[in-house]
């Protein structure tokens, strides 16, 4: 029984690695760096390993059918998925991805062309990995087996407690940053999403609140990763709060030129065309400034206006 039970969880470690590595590979590829992926610390993404067990449990030496496995697959990996977004929103108030922008997705958490690829992956799971993997198992004693499975346990363990802790560290954070704005506010004042956000960014320039976002942005560990492995990744119930938190500083260039923007055009966003368009465009601006200012000195001298023709 519990060399069974060892078993299980070794085959849990391997496909939460296996998750990692694709992962991992697949951002590599995408944005030309190396982005370490999962949410704990250590190269596992258990989302992986608990769809792969569930899917071995349901499915191996149960069913044969090649299209059978691909829709039972698709199916139990993405109900995981869904059911873990679901979980993770409602225990931490933390999103990790957003499918929202994707074609027929199921309220951002799953959507078609992922369940797709979880039917392929199930395919691999029980037609070709899983059988390499008992036989790997077959090969090693039952010492081994109860040896490896305790390390492995030990360091998952260590290593979700670890991200926990930051997590609460990085919420606790935030959740200091939001109340220091709000007391800023009057009491009567009607607290909603957007004035919080003004609120914000009112006082971020203040010593405590430009302390707390450099701490995070710096030596909050969990902070750094996720940010780097999640790019969507948010806290709902403080979402004005990270948004700020995880803005990257602007340049001097940029700040010139949103500045010069606005002083010119009334906003910060980008003009289209070329320098030279822009140039063009400040010089007409410059001379019909002019000009307006030469009308309003000749009428106030009470040159050629209606009442000096009289």
């Amino acid at each position: 029984m519990l060399k069974h039970v060892c078993i299980y969880f070794l085959t849990f470690v391997l496909y939460s690695f296996m998750g990692w590595v694709l992962e991992t590979l697949l951002y590599a590829l995408r944005d030309k760096k190396f982005v370490k992926r999962g949410f704990l610390f250590g190269p596992f993404c258990p989302i992986y390993g608990f769809a792969s067990l569930i899917c071995i449990v349901v499915l191996y030496h149960r069913v044969t059918n090649v299209f059978l496995i691909f829709l039972y697959g698709l199916l139990l990996c993405g109900t995981v998925e869904y059911v873990t977004h679901f979980l993770m929103e409602k225990l931490f108030h933390a999103m990790w991805w957003d499918y929202s922008d994707r074609m027929f997705n199921i309220k951002g958490r799953v959507y078609l062309k992922g369940l797709l690829f979880f039917g392929v992956g199930a395919l691999l799971i029980i037609r070709v990995f899983q059988p390499l993997f008992y036989m790997a198992f077959s090969l090693m004693s039952d010492k081994a087996i109860y040896i490896t499975s305790f390390v492995l346990y030990s360091i998952l363990i260590f290593d979700l407690a670890t991200t926990l802790s930051d997590l609460k560290g990085t919420v606790s954070a935030i959740k200091s940053i939001q109340r220091f704005a709000i007391s800023k506010a009057q009491n009567s004042l009607d607290i909603t999403d957007d004035k919080i956000r003004e609120l914000l960014e009112s006082v971020k320039e203040t010593s405590f609140v430009s302390g707390m976002i450099e701490k995070l942005r710096n030596n909050n560990s969990f902070f750094i990763r996720v940010r780097k492995s999640y790019p969507q990744f948010t806290l709902k119930h403080y979402k004005s709060v990270f948004d700020i938190v995880n803005e990257k500083e602007n340049d001097k260039e940029n700040d010139a030129k949103e500045k010069s923007d606005i002083k010119h055009y009334g906003t910060a966003d980008s003009l289209p065309g070329s320098e030279e368009d822009v140039k063009e465009i400040e010089e007409a601006v410059e001379k019909k400034e002019g000009k307006i200012k030469k009308e309003k000195t000749r009428l106030t001298k009470g040159g050629d206006t209606p009442v000096g023709r009289r």
